[in-house]
């Protein structure tokens, strides 16, 4: 599929507000290539990067082309726990303590992100996988997880917030559904409106079939269009590339917001 043609990129209906072009994708303990990366973001005028198992050639890839936000990458023999968020324009960054792996966030503030109407709340997950073993029990660290996202969200509310990542979780699992009750799935809302399936995005191998749809973005008040899932070239992930920009509020909603 070739880049998605875009002028204005202004989202039409239930927006008022320019759009922002989001990939997410796990690199696979750093394996992709980073070559690729670059032409990925070039092609598909990426303005937010979200790289889970990144290393250190994909961060000087990515960070050539995107020259904000922050990149933390690991070494091959930790692949799993590089994660960063790549960006066009500045934006405030931080960790947000989740256990053994944090999350990483962004907000995209108006007076950098010209065309926004508010801030955009911006996570990045990768949840522990369930089949590892380190740390022992998985079950029992991504409950944890999930209770510290939880938390987070409670303390912290935003009326346009959006979480892409490696959830390493299936629509069929608990971790997925007990997000899935503070969110949408920005997949399942575009399929429906554009009468097609959804797109899985994992598989054992860069060039096998792929298997499961583990990896998602998850939006609360932000209106998703053009929802794609891309190959990484190198990496067992699909990539998740879309536009995005905080969903119009009511007059209802911004007065119970006083």
């Amino acid at each position: 599929m070739g880049p998605l043609a875009w002028e204005s990129r202004r989202i039409t209906g239930a927006i008022l507000s320019k759009s922002v072009r989001v990939f997410s994708g796990n690199l696979w303990w750093g394996k992709a290539d980073p070559e690729a990366l670059i032409n990925l973001i070039q092609r598909h005028n990426v303005d937010v990067f979200a790289a889970q198992e990144l290393g250190f050639e994909n961060a000087e890839a990515i960070s050539s082309e995107l020259p904000f936000g922050a990149l933390e990458p690991a070494p091959p023999e930790m692949g799993y726990q590089g994660m960063g968020i790549a960006l066009r324009k500045p934006a405030r960054y931080e960790q947000i303590p989740l256990r053994y792996r944090p999350a990483r966030r962004v907000i995209l503030d108006p007076s950098e992100w010209e065309g926004l109407t508010r801030p955009l709340d911006f996570l990045n997950v990768h949840f522990q996988a369930p089949h590892s073993m380190k740390p022992f029990p998985s079950f029992r660290v991504r409950d944890q997880q999930a209770t510290d996202l939880e938390r987070f969200l409670e303390a912290e509310p935003s009326d346009a917030r959006i979480m892409v990542g490696d959830y390493n979780a299936t629509p069929a699992w608990p971790l997925y559904r007990r997000v899935a009750r503070h969110f949408s799935d920005a997949a399942i809302v575009c399929a429906q409106r554009e009468g097609r399936a959804v797109e899985r995005t994992w598989g054992p191998t860069p060039e096998s079939p792929r298997l499961f749809r583990i990896d998602h973005a998850m939006v609360r008040g932000v209106h998703v269009e053009n929802f794609r899932v891309v190959p990484i070239q190198g990496s067992d992930h699909s990539g998740l590339l879309f536009d995005c920009a905080p969903a119009e509020l009511d007059r209802a909603a911004v007065a119970s917001m006083h």
